[in-house]
Order: structure tokens, then sequence, then C-alpha cells
């Protein structure tokens, strides 16, 4: 082991700090001297060994929780180089940096998490239009079924209105399950916290890291704190992942680190690990113990020093094209570097031709020897069109340091922030310096048996001084007794200083009071409403990087669902409005989708879904159920809230539709039931005039009164007709009247 630390050593110190190793090598020659060298070259050009990054970083954890490093005032404290004690006013810190970043925070919690997961495959828009066509093509069968049975309600713009209908609803079937599988991820994972944790490093440090992976067959997800993390500084690099390498540093008991990589140390490690030596690690243990206060303790329980190390290598890889025999079409598939070509591929004209590729590899240093799990990582993230195309398990992003340092929130305030104590520490200084008006009296006025100290009581206490006149030598005259003024005069001036140092502070930030709820009391609702919305627009690009990193996050976690999920995912979540919802996860079109991720606006959704909620009133008046309003008020994005009022609208339309149809059905009952009635009554009718028809007949037979009997039937054949005539208008007018209904 002595040895290869010595080869090592002699490996850095020769090529220096910025040679890395040749990466484009087949894995034969990728030997466990070439790992050890690829480790240990990325740490050597890493800036760990930098105490003035890692003290800078964590100064700016230390004013936004409002700890004191005296040297930031030493000029203040010391200003002849001696420190004064003893002083009637104390240094402390009073916080203008905190309140702006918790309502930052406070509004990060309430910006929904709205995501959309589409599918980029190729074929895409080719099964979307393959869809369309057979919902077109079904349709119409039915249509000329109906007509085949004699139906007449044909409608000649059926396919127009198929379509329509189809690109409003249509989602491809892999994308709801990517949606699904994101779903679940989110809520398993906590991300929702995490990325709450991650803003949080985003507005302190002006940076914030990630690691992903696959973890037990499931898809991880951690925080990593920015004191921990160093990474390719490419001035076009905006996310880590996209780097050539990172690495994390992290300090672990013994116990911890055997478990965690007992199968890669030999028995002899595992006992130096736990019977320590000299370390190499005792200059950042002496970091840590200035950084946790000088607690001793922190050297004697000993940790120690682990690093990942995460690097772009290369590989060869070929690509077999053949002829399918059964086919007879030409296809390509993936093989390994070596690969042997069957004599009857080869006879049959297949041939293989080889690219380089990226591929990512890890490896870990502990306690600064000893060298374990040096591979390529078995879950690769690359595009299926372009392989070459991975991404490191690490990512992040820096606020701003285009071209210059980064900076963060934090760091614009510090100056403001030690204005402002430095000047309160000062005013407090006056105000104990102050004694207001006091009266001057000759010592010798003291009563007897008195003190200095209690003279000065009753004086301070009463605004008495009380005087032995029967003390020898005591003769009063105004040479006794004069009046001082020893108020202080410029507190009014640092009050107005302080208040200085405040505005600008709320203006370099972005964040002014009427945002944090300070609205004067001769100040307008309108006023303030477009001085809340002039700050928002200063503090919008802080949310708009992040939403990006977000995007960059929920993307590489589904990816790496593809390499967790191999053999399929059935499982249950809960989603935002409480409803539980389970997806039954394909594994082989998972594993074949290439999604996409669109993160929406949430600072514009927020807005959007507000005033959708200050509608609610108006939606109810115009006939939405009070339920399916109040179902607006589960809903995070706006989006839901569009989809929710056009299903309730349309639940409404389809009731609207029932009802007409319904009174329809009544008002035609209600005519078939008039015309029954005519009809009954008419039939009554002639019944009653054939009686009398036949009984005059048999009267006039019986009285030989045939003339008479004759003009008496003409004249009831006559009215008999005019009531049918009558009844039949009647009955074509109630018909054209059910026609027109």
């Amino acid at each position: 082991m002595i040895g290869s630390n010595v080869i090592i050593t002699n490996f850095v110190t020769m090529y220096g700090s910025q040679n890395i190793p040749q990466q484009r090598l087949p894995l034969s020659r990728k030997s466990k001297k070439w790992r050890e060298q690829c480790v240990e070259s990325f740490i050597g050009i890493s800036r760990f060994g930098l105490s003035e990054r890692k003290s800078f970083l964590k100064s700016l954890y230390d004013y936004y929780n409002g700890v004191i490093d005296e040297t930031d005032y030493k000029h203040v404290l010391k200003p002849y180089g001696k420190r004064r004690e003893n002083f009637p006013s104390k240094l402390k810190n009073y916080p203008i940096i905190k309140p702006i970043i918790d309502l930052l925070l406070g509004e990060k919690s309430k910006r929904p998490l709205n995501f959309t997961v589409t599918v980029k495959n190729g074929d895409a828009i080719s099964k979307k239009e393959e869809e369309k066509k057979k919902k077109i093509m079904s349709a119409m069968v039915q249509v000329f079924a109906e007509e085949l049975e004699g139906s007449d309600k044909t409608d000649t713009g059926l396919p127009e209105k198929v379509a329509e209908q189809f690109e409003m609803s249509y989602v491809d079937r892999r994308a709801i399950q990517g949606q699904n599988a994101l779903n679940y991820i989110v809520q398993s994972e906590e991300l929702t916290d995490k990325f709450q944790k991650a803003f949080f490093h985003y507005l302190v440090a002006g940076e914030t890291y990630s690691h992903k992976g696959v973890r037990r067959n499931e898809p991880f997800y951690d925080i990593i704190n920015p004191l921990d993390v160093d990474y390719d500084k490419d001035p076009d690099l905006e996310f880590v992942e996209d780097g050539d390498w990172s690495m994390v540093r992290r300090f672990a008991h013994a116990s911890t680190i055997i478990d965690h990589y007992g199968e890669y140390l030999t028995d002899e490690q595992v006992l130096e690990l736990e019977n320590p030596r000299h370390s190499s690690v005792d200059t950042y243990l002496l970091y840590r113990s200035e950084a946790s206060g000088g607690d001793a303790n922190v050297s004697r329980n000993r940790t120690i020093e682990v690093i990942t190390v995460y690097w772009k290598s290369r590989k060869r890889i070929g690509f077999l094209t053949y002829t399918d025999p059964t086919t007879g079409m030409q296809e390509e598939m993936e093989v390994i570097d070596g690969f042997r070509m069957p004599a009857e591929l080869k006879a049959a004209g297949a041939k293989v031709r080889y690219e380089w590729v990226n591929e990512v590899w890890e490896g870990t240093r502990i306690d600064g020897r000893f060298y374990v799990n040096i591979n390529p990582i078995p879950n690769q993230r690359s595009s299926l069109d372009n392989p070459s195309l991975c991404k490191l398990p690490i990512n992040g992003r820096r606020y701003s340091d285009i071209n210059s340092e980064n900076i963060s929130l934090v760091s614009l305030g510090i100056p403001f922030q030690l204005n402002y104590n430095i000047f309160k520490y000062r005013m407090e200084l006056a105000l104990a310096r102050s004694k207001d008006i006091i009266a001057q009296f000759d010592i010798n006025m003291i009563p007897k048996k008195w003190d200095l100290d209690k003279f000065m009581y009753y004086v301070e206490g009463t605004g008495i001084a009380w005087v032995d006149y029967n003390k020898e030598g005591i003769q009063l005259s105004p040479q006794h007794q004069s009046v001082l003024d020893m108020s202080i005069k410029t507190v009014g001036q640092y009050i107005q200083l302080l208040e200085s140092i405040f505005s600008e502070w709320e203006r370099i930030s972005g964040v002014n009071r009427q945002r944090q709820g300070m609205v004067g009391p001769y100040e307008g609702k309108a006023s303030s409403q477009q001085a809340i919305m002039q700050s928002s627009h200063i503090t919008e690009d802080l949310f708009r990087k992040f939403n990006r990193f977000e995007q960059r996050e929920m993307q590489g976690l589904l990816d790496y669902s593809k390499e967790a999920w191999v053999s399929g995912k059935k499982a249950m979540y809960v989603m935002p409005d409480n409803q539980i919802d389970m997806f039954d996860l394909e594994a082989e079109d998972h594993m074949e989708s290439e999604y996409g991720i669109f993160v929406s606006d949430a600072g514009r959704d927020l807005e959007k879904l507000d005033q959708a909620k200050q509608l609610s009133q108006a939606m109810i008046q115009n006939g939405m159920k009070t339920s399916d309003v109040l179902n607006l008020f589960d809903t995070e994005n706006f989006t839901g809230i569009k989809a929710k009022i056009k299903a309730a609208e349309k639940s409404r339309e389809q009731l609207e539709q029932q009802q007409q149809q319904a009174q329809q059905q009544q008002q035609q009952q209600e005519l078939q039931l008039k015309q029954q009635a005519l009809q009954q009554d008419q039939l009554e009718k002639d019944k009653d005039r054939q009686v009398q028809i036949e009984t005059a007949l048999i009267q006039a037979e019986a009285q030989d009164t045939t003339g008479k009997l004759n003009l008496d039937l003409e004249k009831m054949l006559k009215q008999h007709e005019v009531k049918q005539r009558e009844l039949s208008i009647k009955e074509k007018e109630l018909d054209r009247k059910n026609e027109s209904q």
C-alpha cells in the first residue's frame, strides 16, 4: 500500500495539478494504477485545499444566523490596536438579512410545483395521427351503420368535430405513464421539502447541489451542503451535471465508513481505520473545529475524510448492422468493445462500426490513502439518440458567476449588515454617555457620613441634592453650583443613518417594505400594490433560475427511474387534493420513452390561481355548483383550475341538455294526450249523432213522415261533416306545433 501511495504522489508531482490521465482507453487498459491516478488527479485540481473558500461560505451562513465575527469589527472594537473593556455598550447583531431571506423562503413554499411530462420520441407525432384516424374512422362507421338502419340523423361535419375533440383531449399514453411515475417520485422522495432546502442554500450561499441515482431499485435524491462540493469550473457551464467532473467530500466515523464500503476494504484497511494513526486531514479537522466554535472534541472524536469523485471517461462501443432474415429489413444493435462476429452473420454481410462515447465513472478515496469502488457507475444517464450525452449524478448551479466570482443575496447584504450593527453600537454608546442636564456641586457639600455613591443615587433617583448646611466650611454661593448639559444631540442623526442603510439594503435585495407587509399610514392600496409588483420583478429572476434547476432534477429522477424499475412498478400515492391514485407502470414502454418535463411559471400560476378563486362567487351566480367551486380550492396550479372549470362547464352543459330534452319530451307527451282527448271526444260525439240518426229513422218509419225525416237527416249529416273538418284542422295545428318544438 505504501508503494502505491508513492507512485500516486510522484504522479501528481510530475504532472502537476492540471493533468488528467488519458481517458480514451479500452477497458482492458484501465488498470488499478490508472484508476487511482484518475481519482488522485481530480482531487488535486479541486479547491478542497483552499480554506479561504470554505471560510467564506461558512461566514455566509453565520451572517444569516446572526453569528458575529469580531474580526469584521476590529476597526471599531480596537480602533487603536487595543480593545477597551467594560464599555457601556456591547456589539450585537441586529438582523436585516435574515428577514429578507425568510420572506423569500416563505414565498417559495407557497409556490406550487407544477410540471407536465411529455414524450419526445420520434414516433410521438405519428402515433398521435394514427389515433386520430382511428377515432374518425370509428365515428364514420357508426354513422354508416345508423344510415343502414334508416336513421336520418346524418352529420356532414362529423370528421372535423371528432378531430377537434381529439386534439383537445389527446394525451400520449406514455406521457400519462411518465406523469404518474414522476408524481410518485415527488411524493416518495419528498421533493417539495428538499427543493425548499436547496433554495435556502441558493439564497444564502448563491449555489446549491444535489445527488441523485438509484438505490435498492428505487430512485433517490439528496441535497448536499455547498461546503462539501467541488466541480469543473467551465465558464460556460450552467449545470454541474453537464460538466466533466464533480466530487463530494464528507467526514464520517470509522464504523459508518466500514458499513458503507466494507465490501471494498481489506481486513488490514479496516483495522487501520478502526485504529487511526496520523491523518492527512488534520487541516480540515482544524477547520471543522473552528467551524464548530473551537470544540476540541471534534479532533478527538476523529472523523475520517471520504471523497467520492465522478468524472466522464471514454469507452469504445460497436454498432452491428445486419439484415433480419425474417423481415428482410436492415437492423442495428449495440455491441460491446471486442465483439466477435459469428461466422453466419459475417457471411450474410453484417458489419460493425465503432465509436468512442462518454461514460461516467466514480471512485472513492478514504482517509487520503485507500481507493475503493473505482468503476463506471451502474446507472448511466444518457440519451437514446446520442449515448455520448451522459450526465453526472451530482448536479447544481450558481446564482451569478458569469465572468466573475459568484454572489448570493446574503453576500450582497453583508456590507449593510456590518454598517447597521456598527451604527447601532455607536448609537447605544451615545445613549449610554447621555446624562441629560445635570447640576454640578462642590464635593464639600456632601453630607457627613455619606459617600459619593449615596449622594449620586439621590441626585439621579430623586433629582434632589441633599446638602449638609451644618457642615463646617459650607457657605452657599453661586459658585458652589452650576448646570452641565450632557444630553446627546446625535441620536437623531444615527436614526437617519440606520434608516438610510435599511432602505439601501431593501433596494439592493429587491424586497421593499410593502412586500414585507409594512405599509405606511398614508399609503394607498394602489401604490402599495404597484410597489409590491415592482419588487417581485426584481426577485423573479431568483425563482426563474431555481425553477430551471428543479426541472433538471425531476428530469434526472425520471431518467433514473427507467434503470430502477426495469421490471415494472406498481404503487399508490396521494395527490395534492388528497385523492389516492395508483399507477401500474409498463417497464418496456417506460424504458423506451424519451421524456421531457415542462415546469410552469409558478409565480404567474399563483397569481392566476388567486384570481380564479376570487371569481368563485361569480361562478356560483352563473350556475356552477357550489361543490365544483369548492373543489377549485384544492387545486395548486392554474392548469388544474382550467381543467376543473372546463369539466364543470361540460357537466353543466350536459345537465342543461338533459333538462331541455326532458322538457321537450314532456311537451310532446302533453300534445299527444291532448290529441287523444280530442279524438275520444269526437268519437263520443259521433256515437251520439249516430244514435240520433238511427232513432230518427225509426221514428220516421213509425210516423210515416218520410219527407220531414229526410230534411232532418240531411241537416244532421251536414253538421257532422262540418265537425269532421274542424277536428281535422285542429289535428293539423297540433302536428305543426309539435314539429316546431
